[in-house]
């Protein structure tokens, strides 16, 4: 069983900034394994302590991206890729997803096909949800999206995903890809066997000339999407009130009061 995990490292929410062009700016911000993608990535080592196999993981962005690929390693994960290149700088989720695409298929050129693609539903920075569905498609895969539990079967998968409403219990054969949300599991934390071993494994990189990506299908030039404006919003609310009052009956009047105050007020 061959297992694919796609994962992304954002800046803290607290950290994170726009450039004027409506870009991420990176620069010096602290950042994180995305909060979805590691719950994808423990998915990921629960479906391979079921079935065996390998768990790989990969990740798109510029070198310091490590960080979150050896914290993957230092989980269990077996294998790791980077692709980085100044030329991808700027990729929306279509660019993303086509470079995406032939990074995987170069490994399974090298490597075998992978039975298995975990990914997050979406990522806390862009918040498309894109990227995940359109590998899938790119690929040729089938897709399972808002996964909150996983079963493996002989021929296939057994998910259970979020839909208005209600959940459904779906079905899908090898190979496919599945799009976890945050309330699937509780990522696990690092073990000293696995974390010896990240800090000494050398991650492999590929480039854009390495996966046969055109200069033109990359970054800015290869992203169909244009951010037309960026706007900084800031929310306020209204200091809190407390109703007040020594009993329950004059604590409902209390409220009521402030209830008709504000009524009154808005209207």
């Amino acid at each position: 069983m061959r297992i694919l995990v796609l994962i992304k490292q954002v800046p803290l929410p607290k950290a994170m900034r726009t450039t004027k062009e409506g870009l991420m700016d990176r620069t010096g911000a602290p950042s994180i394994i995305n909060p979805y993608c590691k719950r994808a990535l423990e998915a990921a080592l629960q479906f391979k302590e079921k079935t065996g196999g390998t768990v790989a993981v990969l990740s798109m962005g510029p070198p310091s991206f490590e960080q979150s690929l050896r914290e993957a390693l230092s989980m269990g994960v077996d294998d790791a890729y980077l692709l980085t290149d100044r030329r991808l700088a700027g990729s929306d989720t279509w660019a993303t997803a086509r470079a995406l695409e032939l990074t995987i298929r170069k490994i399974e050129q090298e490597q075998g096909k992978f039975d298995v693609i975990f990914a997050g539903i979406q990522t806390i920075d862009g918040d498309t949800g894109h990227v995940g569905p359109q590998v899938a498609e790119r690929l040729g895969l089938h897709q399972v999206t808002y996964v909150t539990e996983v079963e493996p079967l002989s021929s296939g998968v057994r998910a259970k995903r979020i839909v208005e409403k209600g959940y459904q219990v779906v079905e899908a054969p090898y190979p496919v890809l599945m799009t976890i949300r945050k309330d699937a599991n509780v990522p696990r934390g690092a073990s000293l066997r696995h974390a010896i071993r990240a800090k000494k494994y050398k991650i492999r990189w590929f480039n854009i000339d390495d996966i046969g990506l055109l200069p033109e299908e990359a970054g800015l030039m290869g992203s169909p999407t244009i951010v037309s404006r960026v706007k900084n919003v800031t929310i306020e609310r209204p200091p809190c009130r407390i109703a007040e009052g020594n009993t329950g009956e004059e604590k409902v009047s209390s409220l009521i009061e402030m209830l008709d105050e504000t009524i009154s007020t808005t209207s």
